[in-house]
């Protein structure tokens, strides 16, 4: 009973949106001409699925709209070099890196080639870190625009200044906005509040890992 209980109010989209929200909050998404020009973008993996038969095309997640504002910072020339941080996990069946997909899109939304530099091997926000740091002490980029999710936005941000790197955050993928006023729908429990409420509980459990690992 208790479980059921626990399960009907994690579905809630008021409780969702409070839990979610809160981890967007502390980082505001920035206008693009409010976004400083740097040597090079971060884009975090987590946003794409791989071409696999039936797929033709590379598939959009939810988080797609990391992939997307990289193409927009680079198209607006607030950066001439992108680097694209996402391998597979261990269990994965596919061959083929996140890394590799968001590449073909952003060279099918106007990013050059020659201007994306791919880490396919990180499975994590802190292997994000590592080989993004390695691949960072062969550029001249000092303070890279980090663009991932609002959520996700915190972790990252500390993940990359322990290691040394300060990052300009370029927070996407909000999914928790302002309405005006609420309705009996927020009391009723659906999947994609639940869905938002194990995203947040997610994070927060990657925060106090991280801490505890001294990663953040």
């Amino acid at each position: 009973m208790a479980a059921l209980l626990v399960l009907w109010v994690s579905s809630m989209p008021i409780v969702a949106d409070s839990l979610l929200g809160s981890l967007e909050q502390r980082y505001q998404p920035v206008a693009l001409s409010d976004i400083p020009a740097s040597e090079c973008i971060i884009v975090l993996g987590g946003a794409v699925g791989p071409i696999l038969a039936p797929r033709v095309d590379v598939d959009l997640k939810e988080a797609a709209d990391r992939v997307y504002k990289t193409a927009a910072l680079y198209a607006a020339g607030k950066s001439k070099r992108v680097i694209v941080a996402g391998g597979n996990q261990p269990w994965s069946p596919f061959e083929q890196s996140e890394a590799h997909a968001i590449r073909l899109l952003l060279m099918d939304w106007g990013v050059p080639d020659s201007a994306i530099v791919l880490d396919e091997t990180s499975r994590n926000t802190r292997e994000n870190v590592i080989n993004t740091w390695n691949i960072l002490q062969n550029t001249q980029c000092v303070t890279p625009l980090l663009v991932t999710s609002a959520a996700h936005m915190a972790r990252s941000v500390a993940s990359f200044e322990i290691v040394g790197i300060k990052v300009f955050p370029v927070p996407v993928d909000v999914r928790v906005v302002k309405t005006p006023r609420l309705t009996i729908f927020d009391f009723i429990p659906d999947v994609e509040a639940l869905n938002r409420t194990t995203d947040a509980m997610h994070e927060r459990v990657g925060q106090v890992y991280y801490k505890f690992r001294g990663w953040s």
